[in-house]
């Protein structure tokens, strides 16, 4: 074992200090907005209406994407911050890039349900920019303590997240959001203090935080003390996309938040979830990926097992939706088993379809929220009805959730199933073939919604207003999604395999 050495700190020269705040330009620009909605907001709290505010958060957004694609032209790609601490790769930038989109449609889809509940719309907008901050850094981690920290930023914010409904007990509904904040809470905190234990024992066995230096270290046969340390960074990591047996505290949570943020949470949690364990296991452990690719070959089987047979039973849409986030969550474990540079890339667009899906039909659920209140399936009954366009969006969102073509979901699973049996081997061929089984039963329960809609009579003939004009802004940039990045999937899948090709693998 080698032997641990003090982490020297980094000394900034004011050239270093200057690439440091280029690099890390779009994660400051969503952090000054933050600060912005926030100092706007007690400015205008008395004379103008708060809705501009969203405006503001989306406005500074867009301006953070925009600077994604300068730091990108820029030729800054590769390049690292802060004594290498973090680094801006086609990586980083990729994964940064997709939490941005999702936190701008985010945005746009909450305005109605924050009037209805007569929510103050500030403390939504502010936590989803500093939550969205916490992600792009997650991404751009290429050492374990910064990777620790932008997690616990991250943590904070969508805990604050799920508990922003608090006049749900004020309507009677008892305080379910409030306990969906403090079970993510503390869920979150276990979880993150076993993820803390297994870097520590990662430090131990490699003398390193750095993950190209635990790489040179770990290679050949593991000790028990490394696959100790491979498990419980499974394990905290396991909570943090929902893979079974970590999932317990996703319906719960997804069904007590107000479902703007249970949108956030369905998208970008997750997403950075699978990009830390990309940059960590791909970066850092290569050279023992026969190990731990067998663990998440099992977790794909039980995750997918676990989500699909909870989906069927549940009346609830909201609760429906966290376990087939769950359902997917093992499909791309596929990705992760297969332990190859097709795999990564595989995941990373799975992640980008299912970005614009899930927020798809999370959008139609928000604004569903008015005539559904309890989210129940049988309230969807006859929307086809009362509302097509709602009704034909959130279709279209559940048909890419079954991988039905032409949607992205469709292809998204493709690519990833072919990424696993080019490994050439049986284990994953078997994999994949039990994921094709897996899918085929969520065609059931995505099916009763549609039929709910569709083939069912309303139960009182409540007409459905139309969506604000952002609400409508955001699922018709969802549906675009949906369609255009399965039928032109080929620019994004190579911008998927590019982003990955850091790897080497």
């Amino acid at each position: 074992m080698p032997e641990s050495q003090s982490v020297p700190l980094p000394i900034l020269t004011p050239q270093d200090l200057v690439l440091g705040v280029t690099l890390m330009l779009p994660v400051l620009i969503v952090i000054l907005t933050g600060i912005v909605v926030l100092v706007t907001d007690l400015i205008i709290t008395d004379w103008l209406s708060r809705r501009p505010l969203m405006w503001i958060a989306s406005f500074g957004l867009l301006i953070g994407l925009a600077s994604c694609g300068a730091v990108y032209a820029g030729g800054y790609v590769g390049k690292t911050a802060f004594g290498g601490f973090l680094v801006v790769d086609g990586f980083a930038l990729f994964f940064q890039a997709l939490f941005l989109v999702a936190a701008i449609l985010v945005i746009l889809s909450a305005t109605t349900f924050a009037d209805r509940e007569e929510l103050v719309e500030a403390e939504f907008y502010v936590m989803v920019l500093f939550s969205t901050a916490g992600l792009m850094l997650m991404a751009a981690g290429n050492e374990l303590m910064s990777i620790y920290l932008a997690l616990e930023v991250t943590s904070l914010g969508l805990a604050f997240l799920a508990a922003w409904n608090k006049r749900d007990a004020i309507a009677g509904q008892g305080l379910k959001s409030t306990e969906a904040g403090i079970k993510f809470f503390l869920l979150s905190a276990m979880s993150t203090a076993m993820l803390l234990y297994g870097m520590a024992l990662l430090y131990g066995v490699s003398g390193a935080t750095t993950l190209a230096d635990i790489s040179k270290v770990l290679v050949g046969t593991p000790s028990p003390a490394a696959l100790l340390s491979i498990t419980m960074l499974i394990a905290g990591l396991g909570f943090k996309i929902a893979a079974a047996p970590f999932q317990l505290w996703t319906p719960d949570v997804y069904q007590g938040a107000a479902t703007p943020a249970t949108a956030f949470f369905s998208v970008g949690s997750k997403a950075a979830g699978f990009a830390v364990i990309l940059r960590i296991f791909n970066g850092a452990l290569p050279g023992i990926s026969a190990d731990w690719s067998v663990l998440f070959g099992v977790l794909a089987v039980l995750t997918m097992t676990v989500g699909n047979l909870a989906a069927i039973v549940q009346t609830n849409i909201k609760r429906l939706m966290a376990y087939s986030s769950i359902t997917h969550v093992g499909y791309m474990l596929i990705g992760l088993a297969a332990a190859n540079a097709d795999g990564s890339s595989a995941v990373m667009f799975y992640l980008l379809a299912y970005a614009f899906t899930n927020l798809g039909a999370f959008i139609v659920i928000t604004i569903m929220a008015s005539y559904a209140p309890d989210d129940e399936i049988p309230g969807y009954a006859g929307l086809a009805q009362r509302s097509p366009v709602l009704a034909m969006a959130l279709t279209v969102a559940l048909l890419s959730l079954a991988g039905i073509p032409p949607f992205v979901g469709f292809f998204a699973k493709l690519y990833l199933f072919l990424a696993a049996i080019r490994a050439d081997s049986l284990g994953l061929q078997l994999l994949v073939l039990y994921a094709v089984i897996m899918s085929a039963v969520s065609l059931y329960y995505y099916g009763r919604v549609i039929h709910a809609m569709w083939m069912r009579e309303a139960p009182e003939p409540v007409e459905v207003r139309p969506a604000s004009f952002s609400q409508g802004l955001a699922l018709g940039a969802s549906v675009v999604g949906m369609v255009a990045f399965g039928i032109l999937a080929a620019p994004f899948l190579n911008a998927a395999t590019a982003a990955s090709a850091i790897f080497g693998r």
